[in-house]
């Protein structure tokens, strides 16, 4: 079980599995298309668009389902100087090329901070935010961050598939999560890493005005009793409309090892207004 001591530099670590602007992944409805809901999931840091592989057909009925990919990842080009709020920016113009208008945002790890600081900045133009262990800002002290950025100067494949092995319980799960971390490109890595050490949007959060959904793994809340302590000390205490989903029996990428579950909690969340999630 982690400790209390030990929880930050975990988030840290949860937060790593969080830019051209040409849709990647998306599936472009028809105008026929009959389904009102719409969307958006965006992977984290050193994922890429497959890691909804299991989890998005479940929805497809449902919703018109797009993935957004950060550049550098998967299959998108680098970009100069990445940035989250460049990948916030490259997210608006997802949208528009895609005539996005009204989505439900789903955000994992540091794309829940890219998709929390769009929902901020553009209240009007999104349904729900769901977030997936994911925090408004980044819980490391200033040693951890200077040891961290030394590690990655010293051995930088060794540091990223020492912290990814340790993401979940399902061994073939945790080979294809390191691959995919390992053939991110590595400038834009370390970049979006650096870049996460200094964010922190808490101050924001009590303007929040879309319903908002937090959904933790059990890597990252160990005690449904000890939930909402651990809600508040990653930076959620003074959210307005938030509701929170404790996934039990997983690590990090709930979507891959839960794939069917995550999808209806998704659903639930963003088509039923008065769902009962815990508060």
């Amino acid at each position: 079980m982690t400790t209390r001591c030990a929880r930050p530099l975990l988030l840290l670590f949860v937060l790593l599995g969080v830019w051209l602007p040409t849709a990647v992944g998306a599936q472009a409805p028809s105008d026929e298309d009959p389904r009102q809901f719409e969307m958006v999931l965006i992977h984290g840091l050193g994922g890429s668009n497959h890691v909804w592989d299991d989890c998005a057909p479940f929805m497809n009925a449902t919703f018109k389902v797009y993935m957004f990919e950060l550049g550098g990842h998967g299959d998108t080009q680098p970009i100069l100087n990445p940035s989250i709020s460049g990948e916030v920016e490259r997210l608006h113009q997802f949208l528009a090329e895609n005539d996005i208008t009204y989505p439900t945002l789903v955000g994992h790890g540091l794309g829940g901070m890219v998709a929390l600081e769009y929902t901020l900045d553009n209240p009007a133009k999104v349904h729900r935010l769901i977030v997936i262990d994911s925090a408004p800002r980044q819980m490391a002290d200033a040693a951890q961050k200077k040891a961290i950025a030394q590690e990655l100067l010293d051995d930088y494949d060794s540091f990223v598939a020492n912290k990814y092995l340790v993401m979940g319980p399902d061994p073939d799960i945790t080979e294809e999560v390191v691959d995919m971390a390992l053939r991110t490109d590595s400038a834009t890595f370390i970049s979006l890493l650096l870049n996460s050490f200094d964010y922190d949007m808490t101050p924001r959060l009590h303007t929040l005005t879309v319903p908002m959904l937090v959904v933790g793994s059990e890597l990252l809340f160990p005690s449904a009793d000890d939930s909402q302590n651990i809600l508040h000390q990653i930076g959620f205490a003074h959210a307005p409309s938030l509701s929170f989903k404790r996934m039990g029996l997983t690590g990090h990428y709930v979507m891959m090892e839960r794939p069917a579950y995550t999808a209806s909690v998704l659903m639930a969340f963003g088509v039923t207004a008065d769902y009962e999630f815990e508060h």
